[in-house]
């Protein structure tokens, strides 16, 4: 069986477009040859790559390339251009490019991308696959579309399924993500050598509790309530560095969080990474993994309201802590709740509550040996539950359904 996968952001290499190279490293021992298209060149079409995925880079019109919802901010008369200036002439690009191919099935990684090339699918008369990795961030006529259009919509948790529309759910299925189970050093100097690593190249003390966030940094990321933490765990007397690694995918929330960060005296505890590619000796070097996302807020960034609104499905960086036997703090949201095992493999806090996440903060910091507990669970469940053999035969599953 042929897959066209169809990735709309090849400038971001960020937990879905991760989550899709896991899964397809794994397709072809089920009997699916995958080829990935992609709008332009990027960051994510370089991974790709090097990881020896097949790859076409289909030319995209500007309008298709233009991210941070700016077109959900344009007028209903903008967007119908942009539909038929747009969107037809690159789904029927699509459609040849599958056609000449002999694709059997066509797979979309975001509710973006099948409202861009869709339509594709149709032209050619083959099935089509949604994957719904997070909170859908647009409702009305375009979720509607975009649903309509996916014969099947692979949800990667249960707390999805809500966002789908009553006269879809029975296109539903749920295949949770999978992440590589890397072999673990047994030298017992391992994180003490991870630790140095990361003083040599971020500055990161040697002494002290050390926590990791993976994320990019936007607003539903709950960051700034991670300082907020940090300033409670200070005030405990905790001594602690939080390294903050991930792409700056919001200039303005960027400049806020540093400009928090500094008033607030964390200057020297707290250090942003910028996007790290290989997070492996981030996790091996840590104590925990901390993710503060948060569901709905008002953030006051310098006197202007932002409405925040997070759209988590399954992170995947609890999963790759989790593969690295690293206990994690998560906000009870999503489908943190199905991977995280409260008390047992890490502990989970109200979204939006830094008291909360403080106390997780400071129970971990001076508990060794629920750390150890915590992070050897949490590697049981990743070789079990989230492995990227079960998430390859979940969505060759789906794909054979419609084939």
């Amino acid at each position: 069986m042929k897959v066209l996968c169809f990735v709309d952001a090849p400038h971001r290499l960020a937990g879905a477009q991760r989550s899709l190279l896991a899964a397809l490293s794994g397709l072809p021992a089920e009997g699916v040859t995958p080829r990935v298209v992609f709008p332009a060149e990027g960051r994510c079409v370089d991974a790709y790559r090097a990881a020896g995925v097949d790859c076409v880079v289909l030319p995209a019109p500007a309008a298709l390339l233009e991210f941070g919802k700016a077109h959900l901010r344009a007028g209903k008369l903008a967007q119908a251009r942009v539909l038929v200036t747009a969107c037809v002439p690159y789904a029927r690009a699509l459609a040849r490019l599958a056609r000449a191919w002999g694709a059997d099935l066509l797979h979309f990684n975001t509710p973006r991308g099948i409202l861009a090339a869709g339509l594709a699918a149709r032209l050619v008369q083959r099935p089509t696959v949604l994957h719904l990795r997070g909170a859908v961030p647009f409702g009305g006529p375009l979720w509607f579309a975009a649903q309509a259009l996916a014969d099947r919509i692979v949800l990667v948790a249960h707390a999805l399924e809500p966002e789908v529309g009553r006269p879809f759910r029975r296109r539903t299925r749920v295949v949770y993500n999978g992440v590589t189970i890397p072999e673990l050093s047994t030298h017992a100097n391992a994180r003490t050598d991870a630790r140095a690593a990361l003083t040599a190249r971020f500055g990161v003390p040697r002494e002290g509790a050390l926590f990791v966030a993976l994320s990019s940094l936007v607003p539903f990321k709950g960051l700034h309530h991670l300082l907020d933490a940090a300033c409670r765990t200070r005030d405990a007397g905790l001594d602690a560095h939080y390294l903050l690694a991930g792409s700056s995918d919001d200039a303005r929330y960027t400049d806020w969080l540093t400009r928090r960060r500094d008033t607030l005296g964390l200057g020297s505890a707290v250090t942003f990474a910028g996007f790290v590619g290989e997070p492996a000796t981030l996790l091996a070097g840590a104590d925990a993994l901390v993710l503060p996302s948060i569901e709905r807020e008002q953030l006051d960034l310098d006197g202007t309201t932002v409405d925040v609104r997070g759209n988590e499905g399954l992170p995947r960086s609890v999963l790759e802590a989790m593969a690295h036997r690293l206990p994690v703090i998560a906000s009870r949201l999503a489908g943190a709740v199905e991977e995280v095992e409260e008390g047992e493999s890490g502990l989970l806090v109200p979204p939006g509550d830094p008291r909360a996440l403080a106390d997780a903060l400071l129970t971990l910091a001076r508990d060794a040996s629920f750390r150890t507990r915590a992070g050897a669970r949490g590697r049981e469940l990743a070789e079990t539950r989230f492995s990227v053999g079960a998430s390859a035969r979940g969505l060759a599953a789906v794909f054979r359904e419609l084939h």
